[in-house]
């Protein structure tokens, strides 16, 4: 009869057997064939010459100058600045507003609105993009800058809900209770306890919220109307000519989304709401 401690050896032989590391290669894999087309992208960007030729011909700074110097992309650029940061700003207000509703009141109705809270993460952006041109049909609205911000506020909500939800459940609410034992108003102990130790899930939830933005393209090319993001404007140039800018434009968008991700898990780390928002244990 066999036991769960002889099986795991004999797993454990097979995934290595006849001395080859499958599992160890067919994850690196998996990473080259993730990660190698944003190098190669990226690589590009520093091109010596106008055509995305192989092999690689020298190193130049020159595309990035022509990009800064671009007018059409400095007004994409602080269009998507300007609505990821009043997207920031809106959907944590409005999310973490909600998410002490969610964890401090029991009833059916915080369960349901939880449920609803949630509900644009699990979509496509493709069917939030066509709902929102059927609203504004219906509403006779012209698409712009207010369906745009309205657009990104909408599905920005659920993160920092997911966010903040999940590290108020690992908050001890006895905390609060001392604080008032003490003399404290609820407006001090809030303000003096709770936000504090909450700071670091809040701010990394605007932090997610602010890259998630700022890289958004299917929600923006249904609401954006006349109004050009990033996203837009190397899709638009990709359309017009293939040259290494379109590449400097693809660094920026990894870039600031990827520091602003990097930002965001540490403040989350140190606010202990990494494990929980992604499912773990802590």
């Amino acid at each position: 009869m066999t036991t769960i401690g002889q099986d795991v050896p004999r797993t454990r032989r097979s995934l290595t057997l006849p001395g080859i590391p499958w599992l160890s290669i067919a994850c690196w894999l998996l990473m080259i064939f993730l990660f190698a087309p944003l190098v190669i992208a990226a690589l590009y960007a520093f091109s010596a010459v106008p055509t995305l030729s192989w092999p690689f011909q020298g190193w130049s700074l020159m595309w990035f100058e022509k990009l800064l110097t671009e007018r059409q992309f400095r007004n994409a650029f602080w269009v998507s600045l300007e609505m990821a940061t009043i997207t920031a700003i809106v959907a944590t207000t409005i999310g973490t507003m909600a998410s002490f509703a969610f964890t401090r009141v029991a009833s059916r109705f915080t369960t349901v609105g939880q449920a609803l809270a949630r509900l644009p993460v699990m979509l496509p952006g493709l069917f939030i993009g066509i709902g929102f041109v059927a609203l504004m049909i219906l509403l006779r609205f012209s698409p712009g800058t207010t369906t745009l911000l309205l657009g990104h506020i909408v599905v920005a909500i659920p993160w920092v809900v997911l966010v903040v939800t999940a590290r108020m459940r690992t908050y001890d609410v006895e905390l609060e209770a001392a604080a008032r034992d003490l003399g404290a108003s609820p407006f001090q102990a809030l303000r003096r306890v709770t936000l504090p130790i909450l700071a670091p899930a809040i701010i990394g939830a605007a932090l997610l919220a602010f890259a998630w933005s700022f890289d958004e393209t299917l929600v923006t090319v249904f609401t954006a109307g006349q109004q050009t993001t990033v996203p837009l404007y190397i899709v638009g140039k990709l359309r017009r000519v293939v040259d290494p800018t379109g590449n400097a434009v693809a660094v920026f968008l990894l870039l600031i989304p990827w520091v602003t991700f990097a930002l965001a898990a540490i403040l989350l780390r140190r606010g202990g709401g990494v494990g929980a928002a992604l499912g773990g244990q802590r």
